[in-house]
This record gives structure tokens, sequence and C-alpha cells, in this order.
């Protein structure tokens, strides 16, 4: 179910009929290649989240999405809003906070960005020591195995997201644009404007490759290992 949609009288039937768990979806607005739409990050996630309110809507409450994040690498490049990292931690710490004022126990963190992650480690820690329990999910990070059984070429707004957002609207992807980049620079290395050596183009990995078939089976398969994980948590909380 959607919080939004919900009126107050809705809310609170839905909470004292044992709505428990609320799934917060987390992006940015940065640049993904010359091809891929700004908000990459946040139309994969909102697209999982609409499939798995078909299958477990009655049990999770899906919040708003958060759609702008931290963004050092991809900083330079235009159409990218880049929170500090410090600001982004609060505000997620924050949002969460208050879903527990409101009596959610299971708090699912659903994330389309790499560059939020270490923010989100510290804001899942934070959370669980205010009593709830966390879960974090990466969809590109987590489940890469299953991916590159389709989508090989992964990378940022490489073969599998490029693929993922072509499955969900074609006109958001304009392949006439997209690249086949290596990124082979060392992380150890970190100076300003680094994203212009590491994304030439904005993107790595094999765009060029991308269907919206691919996407669609990577949207398939992701979705019972996403579902698992979720139960996981939920059976952890009653152990």
């Amino acid at each position: 179910m959607y919080m939004m949609k919900l009126t107050q009288h809705e809310f609170v039937r839905q909470m004292n009929r044992g709505c428990d768990t609320v799934l917060i979806p987390i992006g940015m607005l940065e640049a993904h290649g010359e091809h891929c739409a700004l908000g990459t990050d946040m139309l994969i996630p909102r697209e999982f989240v609409r499939r798995l309110d078909g299958e477990l809507g009655e049990k999770i409450m899906m919040a708003p999405e958060i759609a702008y994040g931290h963004s050092f690498a991809l900083a330079p490049f235009r159409g990218t809003i880049d929170l500090s990292q410090h600001v982004f931690t609060e505000y997620v710490v924050n949002v969460g906070e208050q879903f527990i004022h409101q009596g959610f126990r299971h708090i699912i963190l659903f994330n389309g960005h790499g560059g939020n992650m270490p923010a989100l480690t510290e804001v899942a820690d934070r959370l669980a020591d205010m009593g709830a329990y966390v879960l974090t999910l990466n969809w590109w990070l987590d489940y890469r195995s299953t991916i590159i059984q389709y989508a090989p070429g992964t990378g940022h707004a490489g073969e599998d997201e490029t693929s993922c957002v072509l499955a969900i609207d074609e006109s958001l992807v304009e392949m006439e644009y997209a690249h086949n980049h290596e990124d082979r620079l060392s992380r150890k290395i970190k100076s300003k404007d680094i994203g212009l050596k590491i994304f030439p183009h904005a993107n790595s990995g094999d765009a060029l490759q991308a269907t919206a078939e691919k996407g669609e089976q990577i949207f398939a398969a992701l979705l019972p290992e996403i579902r698992k994980d979720i139960e996981e948590l939920w059976a952890f909380s009653q152990s």
C-alpha cells in the first residue's frame, strides 16, 4: 500500500491491523551516461516497489521516495544534484526516526544509488539503535550474481541499469548516445572531480548491449530474491 494515497483514518486502520513494515525507496538525481534519464537511480527502485506492492502490499507500507542523495564522483557532471554525505545521512535518519515514532518496527531502505551506501550503513546502525529492524537493499550489488546472467556488462548506466530503464519506458533512454566504457581506475585514489577520469561519458559498463527484454528479465528474476530477503527480516525479528 502506498502511504501517500491513504487518509489518516485508513493509515490508522492499517497500523491497527498489524502493518509494522515500511519501505523507503532512496535514489539520486545525477548524470547516467549521455543516454539514460537523470532519475535512473529512482526510476528503477520505483519499478521494484510497484511490483513488490502487487505481491506484498498488504504487509508493507510503501513510503514516499527520497530522490536526492550523495554523489561525489558524478558531482562534476551537468544534471547531478549532490547533497553532502552528512546532510543526506541526517535527513534519512530523521525520516526513519519518524517512522519508528509512528509505530513501525521494520524499516527497509531500498537504495538505487552506489554513492548513498556509506551513509546508509550509518543510517541503518542508528535506526537499529533506536529499536528498529533495518534491512538495506542495494539491488544492483546484492543480486549481482543473478543480474550478470542477463546483463554481464554491468556498471553505472551500463548494460544492467540501461536495460532496466528501457523496460520501464524506452523513451527515457537515447541509445544513440550510449557508450561502452571499462573503468580501470583504482578506488584507492581520490581527488577533486575524479569522476571526470573515472567516467569520461558519465557511465561505465557496456550500455550498447542493453535491451528492454534484458531489463524485464532482471526485474522478474530479482523480485523473488528481494521478497526472500524481506521475509528473512520478518523471521529474524521474531527469533
